[in-house]
């Protein structure tokens, strides 16, 4: 976005493919891998009680049972055009966590427990709309806290719009990222959505398409700001295609690595983005079997690590070292650390040095069951591009 008059025409693409161009676990429950989040029956500090959102955005209600057998648990939005009442009726039923507008003035939202949040509209900072929808969500967000002054608020952010402004010295985009703050004061949880492979990236971002490490851009830009929950989005189709030079469906292993490498920079939830707004027409799914396949097997091990990941966000003074390009993140376990490894380069990484700060006995790879092998506190591993590893360490 290099000025102002070519800021609308850049940010409606981006305001289409965002999350929202449409308009549980109980905490200290041991999975099934014997880990828990909790150090004792007294600590009640995991986020959403140990419960892992994982979500997908805006999907009609006839589509429920697909997503409850690929492992979702939270769904995001009412789509358009979609009767709420009815929509939300069978999301019940399915047994799923909802966040979306209240049901009519709110009223007869309070006391559910399944309603995570609510939601304001989606990408408020997306072309060009900052001026006049941040004061709306401001007045908003006060007749929310009037009604029930307990419900979470959710806000999803457009990715590539956060990083673009909240980085540029030039003076409208200074003024424009004097938004951001604003924004952030009326949400409780903040999301963004930014697609590497499949959807827009900005001028800055352009020539990175596929790189995986561009979800950590808007997340730091927002930690800077906040310290409030995060969450983000990912990819799960070709979202663009036939709008965006060089947009493309991502491969597994780039979805596989892309949740875990938020995971890493300390979301408190995911939700997927499956739909097509392509020349060729809209679909809500647009996920090939590849992909559909690997989302199955992350979910799974999202929920079997719920408990732990909702725990503290790389705790010290246990932090772990590892040498570049890896990147990392941990939580405490019950008996040890659980440890997430990424490589998000696209090249493989071979005696990379991964310095542990405890003695550890044991160790195993949760991402292909492999052992870890421990030497005077120190792992020495070998990684493909793209590659991850979850490593359970015991003392």
């Amino acid at each position: 976005m290099p000025n102002q008059s070519g800021l609308v025409a850049l940010c409606l693409v981006s305001s289409t493919v965002g999350a929202g161009f449409f308009g549980c676990a109980p905490g200290g429950v041991t999975t099934r891998s014997g880990l828990s989040g909790r150090q004792s029956e007294a600590d009640s500090d995991l986020f959403l009680n140990g419960f892992f959102p994982i979500g997908v955005f805006s999907q009609p209600l006839e589509s429920f049972p697909k997503w409850k057998e690929r492992g979702i648990n939270t769904l995001l939005e009412v789509p358009q055009n979609h009767d709420p009442v009815a929509w939300d009726r069978t999301a019940q039923q399915f047994g799923f966590r909802i966040i979306r507008r209240p049901l009519g003035d709110g009223k007869a939202d309070k006391g559910r427990k399944d309603l995570l949040a609510w939601s304001h509209w989606d990408e408020p900072d997306a072309a060009g709309r900052a001026p006049q929808w941040t004061p709306a969500f401001e007045r908003t967000f006060k007749e929310w806290r009037q009604v029930d002054p307990t419900r979470k608020v959710f806000l999803n952010l457009a990715g590539p719009d956060v990083s673009w402004f909240l980085s540029r010295t030039d003076s409208y985009s200074k003024e424009y990222a004097s938004y951001y703050p604003r924004l952030l004061a009326v949400t409780d949880w903040v999301a963004n959505d930014l697609y590497p492979s499949g959807g827009y990236l900005n001028q800055a971002h352009a020539s990175r398409r596929g790189d995986i490490a561009l979800l950590a851009d808007p997340i730091k830009a927002i930690r800077r700001l906040t310290n409030k929950p995060q969450f983000c989005f990912i990819e799960l189709s070709e979202i663009e295609k036939g709008n965006v030079a060089g947009a493309r469906c991502p491969t597994a292993p780039e979805v596989r690595a892309q949740i875990w490498y938020a995971i890493v920079h300390g979301v408190r939830g995911l939700f997927y983005f499956p739909a097509v707004v392509g020349k060729s027409g809209f679909r809500f799914d647009g996920a090939p079997p590849e992909l559909v396949a690997e989302m199955k097997k992350q979910n799974a091990l999202l929920k079997q690590l719920g408990a732990v990941l909702q725990g503290e966000i790389n705790p010290n003074p246990i932090a772990p070292k590892v040498s570049s390009p890896i990147e990392c993140g941990w939580r405490k376990t019950d008996e040890g650390m659980l440890l997430v490894l990424v490589n998000p380069s696209r090249q493989p990484s071979s005696g990379v040095r991964v310095q542990l700060p405890d003695t550890f006995k044991t160790g195993s790879n949760l991402m292909n069951g492999s052992a870890v092998k421990i030497n005077d506190r120190t792992a020495t591993l070998d990684f493909a591009p793209l590659e991850v590893c979850l490593f359970l360490l015991k003392r």
